[in-house]
């Protein structure tokens, strides 16, 4: 049997809904212990604590302290966070976290770097530490089919929020710039890097409809690759059909296209949710070929690879890790995202 991660949670504003998979994912619990908690809010902290009955930590020092905990969960906004994971890996930590961990791009190579030097792993949800499923068999069908390079591709989600502004970072345009695709749009971003390639170019298309915060609730980004491929992102807080954050994809490559698509349960029974992934594409002698796949829902792109994390933190070598590169990527493509964001004129990153 072996030996669970003890783990202790930093930042319960979204943290809280890791606490919710962590006390309650059976499988998640094969390898993960959540052992405390740790939030500004005392009274937020205690409170989850107490339902789940875990240690109350006053700071994030108490918890390097801790010789048992082996993890730091940080959850905090992502603005400085790379300077509290490397505080965390330097204090011998390895860090769970999430997407996008950091919005200035050199501060997160650095920490990158130096986690690999320490041996300390630095994992996120988006993009995950190794290809997630959907994207594998994306890159599994490129192969076996000699689909060629991504032509052009498309990503969308979307909800409806009617949020309220609150006076915390999501109502700052600094530090939340163009808020659907900074907070939702990312995973797209990830997505589209690890099909595509490297990004070079975007421009930016917003509109506020229904928010009470400052910031925007509806926007789209294109983006151009070194290849020449040429996509689009779309976020919004601003619809509602019943199934929210769908995380539609499509990409066209030179000889096919692949689509993935969430199917609500009734698709497959209650409390089952799928993603499909499906191919077309011809053979040599320019027939059609089709192929579908479903995978676990909570296998595809930005969910929480604990297993990988474990495998990480005991020392196991992951095979085809994402890049620093890659991961960066992402982040420079926010932040040049924030140059641009009240004009719809090009940006070159």
């Amino acid at each position: 049997m072996h030996k669970k991660v003890k783990i202790a949670l930093v930042g319960l504003n979204f943290g809280r809904h890791i606490v919710n998979t962590l006390t309650s994912d059976k499988t998640v619990q094969d390898y993960i212990e959540l052992a405390g908690l740790c939030d500004l809010d005392i009274a937020k902290a205690k409170v989850l604590a107490e339902k789940h009955g875990l240690r109350v930590y006053g700071s994030i020092d108490e918890i390097l302290k801790d010789p048992q905990i082996e993890a730091v969960g940080l959850f905090t906004p992502p603005r400085g966070r790379a300077k509290l994971i490397d505080t965390i890996v330097s204090a011998g930590k390895h860090v769970m976290t999430t997407k996008p961990f950091e919005d200035d791009p050199d501060a997160a190579m650095a920490v990158l770097k130096n986690a690999e030097k320490l041996g300390k792993a630095v994992h996120l949800n988006s993009p995950g530490p190794v290809p997630s499923d959907d994207i594998r068999q994306i890159q599994v069908w490129r192969d076996k089919y000699g689909l060629g390079q991504a032509i052009s591709a498309r990503w969308e989600t979307f909800a409806r929020y009617n949020e309220k502004a609150d006076g915390g970072w999501m109502d700052d345009p600094e530090k939340c710039p163009v808020a659907p695709i900074f907070r939702l749009g990312i995973y797209g971003i990830n997505d589209l890097i690890q099909i595509c390639g490297k990004p070079v170019e975007l421009q930016v298309m917003q509109s506020r409809i229904f928010t009470g915060r400052p910031t925007v609730d509806n926007a789209q980004m294109s983006i151009r690759f070194e290849n020449g491929c040429v996509s689009s992102v779309l976020g919004s807080f601003c619809v509602n059909d019943g199934n929210p954050y769908p995380n539609n994809l499509i990409v066209h490559f030179e000889k096919g296209t692949v689509t993935r698509s969430i199917l609500n349960p009734e698709f497959f029974g209650r409390d089952c949710e799928k993603v499909a992934v499906a191919l077309q594409t011809v053979d040599e002698k320019n027939e059609r070929v089709n192929e579908t796949v479903f995978i676990e829902k909570g296998r595809m792109s930005g969910g929480y690879q604990w297993e990988n994390f474990h495998k990480a933190v005991r020392g196991e070598m992951l095979e085809n890790r994402i890049s620093n590169d890659m991961i960066v990527d992402s982040i420079k493509v926010l932040n040049a995202m924030k140059k641009g964001q009240f004009v719809n004129s090009s940006i070159m990153l």
